[in-house]
């Protein structure tokens, strides 16, 4: 049974069963071979693909391009290719900061507004430790330029992040007590770096890290029209089709994103973790540590690297994506083990894939199986009435934020929002009131049915603590005459616009001035759910009259307009 049971771990790993039933760590050829198989079916002339790089000690064990850099040139990806890291980007503007707390230009426990004197005070401290953690409560960033209106003034999108930051006047949650990840905190970091040592983070990264680590291939991209050397395109499939990604922020913005590098430089800089030669042992020890909310709850997450565990081993790393490009790099400390993976299309699971890369590479080092070495659960059939007894609108009542279920030719889907469309996930039953996210920790359990119908869903695996998902049970459908009562202009001076929202004959729609039309349909009384905003809420006065509107997203809630004038 014993050798039975290591035939299958190698065999999961990829590596050449005769190495195992011999007893022996597969060799380097072994290895290299089973990586390529890893990634062989984006090893063609007609795919993008990825560049990978893999460490011991320090020492690159094995470099190797996949696919191509450039489908209409027939450029080939190699160890030396040049792509957007996208969030890897945060662990170098986390170590910027740092560098400057060392030097004493700043602390992590200063008040942000004491270098970014816009941001309004919220009567309680948010601090640039809240910021490197992901626990400031700001509202997200990104969101709130994309329900403002456009601007095409030339000003850099960090400067507006600075800027509509400071017009809001609550956060989502008070700083230290809750985590939600939040591009638009880091991209505040990068501001503050500049504002502090003189330097765009571009030149100081370049001076601090990136040049005495000898990363000569890596820079923070602030400037759209550089050209960049080796640079692979970014590309998006778009059903069965590729279509070169429109990077719409490609030198735009820094600090959340914006790193430009190669898997071979992203190897000296976890090297760096274990050899230090920039910032101290004290700084990159704190880099890793797990954050602590002011509840007591712990957070797998320290500045700009996400503190895992893989199979027993620790695993210290972050993955990135944007439109066009997927990346994952992952240091296993106690190994002195490091995978970079980089890819030039926006369909691929690199963290996954660094974990079957370590299945090949640690096969000796590991105390737990690999994922699927020992009996999955076995997905399970629901019936037409225990489908339906799931179906239906949830909210998270702690964050307002609203989640929906739904069948979909005999699969159960979840969505992030409270439509049917965006990012859609199925769903495994694996019992009657509990279901799955297949390959992830995710977890969904019924915990409350009533009328027989699921009530709330306890939701495990998708942050460091469970959420309680209630279903929304009232219905609303407004007549002609009640859609037209929202009709009107309202403003949001935390936005700077005005929205103007006409009654149409099954809901209503947004116009905004420089963006496409947003189309609300109802979900509850007042609720109404469209692209973007999610769910927009109406509120009313004593008397009855619609005074104005929230909105809440994933990434913001609560975000008010107030009503000016009424439609015809």
């Amino acid at each position: 049974m014993e050798r039975l049971a290591r035939i299958s771990l190698c065999l999961l790993a990829g590596v050449a069963a005769v190495s195992c039933v011999a007893g022996r760590s597969p060799s380097r050829a072994d290895s290299a071979a089973a990586v390529d198989k890893l990634f062989a079916q984006w090893n063609k002339g007609d795919s993008p693909g990825c560049s990978v790089g893999i460490s011991r000690d320090g020492v690159p064990i094995y470099e190797h391009g996949y696919g191509m850099a450039n489908l209409e040139l027939g450029v080939p990806i190699t160890p030396s290719s040049v792509l957007s890291a996208a969030s890897i980007s945060k662990q170098f503007t986390a170590a910027g900061i740092l560098l400057l707390v060392e030097r004493g230009r700043l602390s992590l426990d200063d008040d942000a507004r004491k270098y970014v004197a816009e941001l309004p005070d919220y009567g309680q401290p948010l601090t640039i430790r809240h910021l490197l953690n992901h626990t400031s409560g700001l509202r997200d960033a990104f969101a709130l330029l994309g329900l403002g209106a456009p601007r095409e003034d030339g000003v850099s999108v960090n400067d507006q992040i600075v800027g509509a930051l400071g017009r809001q006047r609550a956060l989502n949650f008070t700083p230290g007590s809750d985590y939600q990840y939040n591009n638009g905190g880091y991209a505040l970091l990068a501001s503050i770096v500049q504002r502090v040592s003189g330097q765009s983070l571009r030149a100081f990264a370049e001076a601090n890290i990136f040049k005495p680590l000898g990363m000569t291939q890596t820079h923070f991209h602030d400037d759209p029209a550089m050209i960049v050397p080796n640079r692979a395109s970014g590309y998006h499939r778009n059903g069965s089709a590729l279509q070169l990604a429109n990077h719409a922020h490609d030198g735009r913005v820094v600090g959340n994103a914006g790193l430009f590098t190669t898997a071979r430089d992203l190897l000296r800089w976890e090297q760096n973790f274990a050899d230090v030669r920039v910032g101290s042992p004290a700084l990159l020890a704190g880099m890793q540590t797990a954050t602590v909310l002011t509840t007591g709850e712990r957070v797998p997450y320290g500045f700009g690297l996400s503190i895992d565990n893989y199979r027993g081993l620790r695993a210290i790393g972050h993955g990135g994506g944007d439109l066009g490009v997927r990346s994952y790099v992952v240091r296993y400390p106690e190994q002195r083990f490091a995978v970079a993976v980089l890819c030039n299309v926006d369909d691929i699971d690199t963290g996954a894939l660094t974990q079957r890369v370590a299945d090949v590479y640690l096969a000796d080092s590991f105390t737990e199986p690999a994922a699927g070495a020992s009996a999955a659960p076995s997905r399970v059939s629901l019936s037409s009435q225990q489908l339906e007894s799931l179906a239906g609108l949830y909210r998270d009542p702690s964050r307002g934020t609203f989640g929906r279920i739904f069948n979909r030719d005999g699969k159960v889907i979840a969505t992030t929002n409270a439509g049917e469309e965006g990012d859609m996930f199925e769903l495994t039953p694996i019992s009657a009131t509990r279901l799955v996210l297949a390959g992830t920790p995710v977890v969904l359990e019924v915990i409350s049915v009533a009328n027989g119908r699921a009530q709330e869903i306890r939701v495990t695996g998708d942050g460091p603590k469970p959420v309680v998902m209630q279903r929304v049970t009232a219905s609303f459908t407004p007549s002609a005459a009640e859609l037209r009562a929202f009709a009107g202009d309202y403003v949001s001076p935390e936005l700077d616009v005005t929205y103007t929202i006409d009654a149409r004959e099954s809901g209503l729609v947004v116009h905004v001035a420089g963006r496409s039309d947003i189309i609300l349909r109802p979900v509850f009384p007042d609720a109404f759910h469209g692209a973007a905003v999610d769910v927009l809420e109406f509120s009313r006065d004593a008397d009855g009259s619609v005074t104005g509107f929230t909105v809440n997203n994933g990434g913001l809630h609560g975000l008010r307009f107030d009503r000016i004038t009424r439609g015809t």
